[in-house]
């Protein structure tokens, strides 16, 4: 049980109040009229109601004492975080030199009667690049190679992409000298109609890239395809991601795309010979840029070094985000030139010569360097003094963040700055991670577990806790040590096994989430190894992966209310993917525990109050292989203990 603080004084106005009227016969007997509208019972009201407020200060007196404690260790309240999107440029016409978008530029979403612009900022630097296709690679079979490199630019010969009659896996490859990550390559492709049999508007492939993160062919966006499955001349727009990088295909280094021939869906027509290319022509049409949702302000002038210790200035734009490389204090020398000042947390380590200052991101507040009285008597100097009479000012900051920042996908489409070649922007995926400042009584929900794991990682709790923190992208953590398993599997003595779930926006916890967001990326799980290196015992040895998922899918037959079956379905469903998910499930909506198991009486009492739903007639549980695409119908899922439930697709079936 946790130690409850008591209350000071624990007395109401009406207490006091009730108290004061019974003392009235004791001190003034021939006051007999107790009346409201009595003038004497007016002044005890009044009075009553200044004690009251007396006690509410009074009151507050522990919690003001807590605050101060957070502060003496150290605490400070979290800034807010800016959301990011990556923004699409696109050129009005592909260029035969690079075209450099700079850092700054500013983007924005439309401004409306209701709600101001929100603008964006891209955070870096970027080259458009001329891509060089250097490679061509066909595959039957992702094994062997045949480079048709040359055969492309004989303008006499047609290249088959794939096997005479295609079959799934085979694919043809292109690989770019440049590192293209985040380009929109058009391909031009010259073909003739060989691919006979397919539905020009829907062919039985797939463009990927070489995923670095993940280490593995995955899906890039297709803008657009007018060559009819490569049966055509025209043109095919693709997306290159952030995670694209080079690697070696047939011994070539470069950065790879292909088209992947797939095995047709139901209904879907095959290749009943392979399509032929005779050229292909390679352009970049524009970048997507990751930009952040803030203001970038530049030197601006906080003010002039009065030469005295302990002096605060204030930033005109609130709340200052996270500062980058070169985002730091400057003042001004005798020359005339300004000089860096580097920013710290406190002045704890500061010698009178360190030319340090801190600054609070969430009121904008600069502070220098104070004198502090020594147990000797001794005033000592903390940081140095800027020397008096010399102008101060911030080299550049940004300003923003918040949840207002999470703007939906197509909404940035205002580009504010100037660029030369740049006909249009957009974004098209929603804007993520935006999140308000930490109010005070969050920070006060951190201090037990700061206070715990000293920034140590002993115990499994100090190991979950400290994963989380390694990294935004990790929702959970689950520390499995030899002691806390019969798992066969369980971890050796003096090693201990982290394994994380990634953070999933609440928006898409109402709907099937896929194993591929699930998967952790190679650089979230090299943050929190190195993170949990650091703070490790030493001799444990360290083990960073990925829970068991066990994928269940929910069929569920009920009864609804006549005329809102669809309305009563959508909820079902969203239940069902909401309290079956690693993130946000389980009972309390912070993901399933782990090592918990579910039986069919559990779904029921999840769906037995959804609105519009009069009854459960039925519902069956399936364990679902996803390797093998088996389903399994069990009363009865036993989850081990370093597994976890996630939703696979469900099924809801309307009684009639």
């Amino acid at each position: 049980m946790s130690l409850q603080t008591p209350k000071l004084d624990d007395r109401k106005f009406q207490d006091i109040v009730s108290e004061a009227r019974s003392k009235i016969p004791l001190y003034c007997p021939k006051w007999t009229d107790y009346n409201l509208s009595d003038p004497g019972i007016t002044v005890i009201e009044m009075f009553a109601w200044m004690v009251d407020m007396l006690l509410y200060r009074l009151n507050r007196v522990p919690d003001k004492n807590y605050i101060k404690f957070m502060d003496m260790i150290g605490i400070r309240l979290e800034p807010p975080k800016p959301a990011v999107a990556d923004v699409t440029f696109r050129l009005s016409v592909p260029q035969p030199e690079p075209v450099t978008i700079p850092q700054g530029t500013e983007v924005a979403t439309v401004r409306t009667e209701t709600q101001e612009a929100i603008s964006f900022t891209t955070d870096r630097d970027f080259k458009i690049l001329v891509p060089t296709l250097t490679y061509a690679l066909t595959t039957p079979d992702n094994q062997v190679f045949t480079d048709i490199t040359a055969a492309l630019k004989n303008p006499d010969r047609k290249v088959s992409v794939f096997q005479e009659v295609p079959k799934e896996n085979n694919a043809f490859y292109l690989g770019f000298v440049e590192d293209l990550a985040l380009h929109t390559l058009t391909l031009t492709f010259e073909s003739n109609i060989e691919g006979i049999g397919v539905n020009p508007k829907d062919p039985p492939w797939i463009w990927e890239f070489w995923d670095g993160e993940y280490e593995r062919w995955s899906p890039m966006r297709l803008e657009s395809d007018t060559t009819g499955g490569l049966n055509t001349n025209g043109q095919v727009i693709v997306h290159m991601p952030v995670s694209s990088t080079l690697t070696d295909i047939n011994g070539f280094s470069a950065c790879w795309i292909r088209c992947r021939a797939l095995q047709p869906r139901t209904g879907q027509s095959a290749y009943t010979s392979s399509p032929k290319v005779k050229n292909i022509i390679t352009e970049s049409f524009g970048c997507a840029i990751r930009a952040s949702q803030s203001m970038r302000i530049k030197n601006e002038l906080v003010g002039r070094s009065r030469g005295i210790a302990g002096q605060l200035f204030q930033l005109r734009h609130i709340p200052v985000l996270k500062r980058e490389n070169g985002e730091t204090i400057e003042v001004e020398r005798s020359d005339g030139e300004f000089e860096l000042w580097q920013e710290v947390a406190d002045f704890s380590e500061s010698s009178s010569s360190d030319k340090h200052f801190t600054l609070d991101g969430i009121t904008g507040e600069i502070q220098f360097g104070p004198t502090i009285k020594q147990p000797s008597g001794e005033e000592k100097q903390y940081g140095t003094v800027p020397p008096n009479g010399m102008r101060i000012r911030f080299s550049s900051y940004r300003a923003g963040g918040g949840v207002i920042g999470n703007v939906g996908e197509g909404t940035i489409t205002v580009l504010k700055s100037s660029i030369p070649y740049v006909d249009w922007v957009k974004n098209y995926d929603q804007a993520k991670g935006g999140t308000d400042a930490e109010t005070l009584d969050l920070a006060k929900l951190r201090v037990p577990q700061i206070l715990r794991t000293n920034t140590r990682a002993v115990t499994n709790e100090d190991f979950e806790y400290l994963a989380v923190q390694a990294s935004p992208k990790i929702a959970r953590a689950k520390c499995i040590s030899p002691g806390n398993s019969t798992d066969k599997d369980s971890p050796a003595p003096g090693s201990v096994r982290v394994l994380l779930v990634p953070a999933i926006p609440d928006s898409e916890c109402n709907r099937y989430i896929s194993a591929e967001q699930l998967e952790i990326t190679r650089k979230s799980r090299e943050e929190v190894t190195a993170f949990l290196d650091e703070r490790r015992l030493l001799g444990t040895h360290l083990e960073v992966g990925i829970p068991k998922y066990l994928y269940v899918s929910i069929e569920a037959h009920i009864s609804v209310r006549r005329g809102y079956q669809q309305q009563a379905v959508a909820d079902v469903e969203k239940s069902l993917y909401r309290y079956l998910n690693p993130v946000c499930g389980g009972t309390d909506g912070t993901g399933w525990q782990f090592g918990r198991s579910l039986n069919v009486a559990e779904i029921n009492a999840c769906l037995q109050n959804i609105e519009n739903v009069d009854y459960i007639e039925e519902v069956k549980i399936y364990l679902i292989n996803h390797q093998t695409k088996e389903r399994q119908e069990v009363r009865k899922i036993n989850v081990p203990p370093d597994g976890v439930i996630c939703s696979d697709k469900h099924v809801v079936i309307v009684e009639k």
